[in-house]
């Protein structure tokens, strides 16, 4: 993977640990988390302190070379556009069959086949969350958990009001998943404690 500098920290990380943020047409700055808007971009370590602290900085303007209008809603305009690409994906995942969902499914699975990655909803029963990890780590040991999304989120692109427990199966789609997940989790807590 290729490596970027942060406009604000000045670290050398890969693509996976930045967020590329683009200068729009009316000269504002907005999330570009596909990194796939025309000119150059600014890079910025996924990070909501490193972006407040950019913001603050004045980090883009220096980097731009340029005047731009930096938004002061700037970290929640990531953090929407981070989540709906994460989310986007889970929906190819399930109509792929790649996704499996649900308490019952995703311990079948577990049982049987070691997944990609979790998904755990943070506002679901930490009994139901406990049981789902406990099984994945006594049976495959060590498996990336993504737990940034409500229950309602996950529901969304599956067409359900709701899901707490899902498990994306090796592939593709997984890996891009878990590219989008991980920096949206820098933004988020990993689980809530209540």
């Amino acid at each position: 993977m290729r490596t970027r500098k942060c406009i604000q920290t000045g670290e050398i990380l890969p693509e996976a640990k930045l967020i590329r943020f683009a200068i729009a047409p009316d000269e504002t700055i907005v999330p570009d988390v596909k990194a796939r808007a025309p000119g150059r971009g600014l890079w910025l370590k996924a990070d909501r302190d490193v972006l407040t602290a950019a913001i603050a900085k004045r980090s883009f303007l220096r980097a731009a070379k340029a005047k731009v209008q930096v938004p002061e809603d700037l970290p929640a305009q990531t953090e929407a556009a981070l989540l709906q690409a994460a989310l986007d994906i889970l929906g190819l995942a399930k109509r792929s069959g790649e996704l499996l969902c649900g308490f019952d499914q995703v311990r079948g699975l577990l049982q049987n086949q070691r997944p990609a990655c979790l998904v755990e909803a943070t506002d679901g029963a930490r009994d139901g969350r406990n049981k789902v990890l406990a099984l994945a780590l006594g049976k495959w040991g060590e498996i990336p958990v993504m737990g940034c999304f409500a229950k309602t989120e996950l529901g969304a692109p599956i067409g359900r009001a709701e899901s707490t427990h899902m498990a994306l199966r090796e592939g593709g789609l997984a890996t891009r998943f878990m590219f989008h997940g991980e920096r949206l989790c820098a933004f988020r807590l990993l689980f809530s404690d209540e």
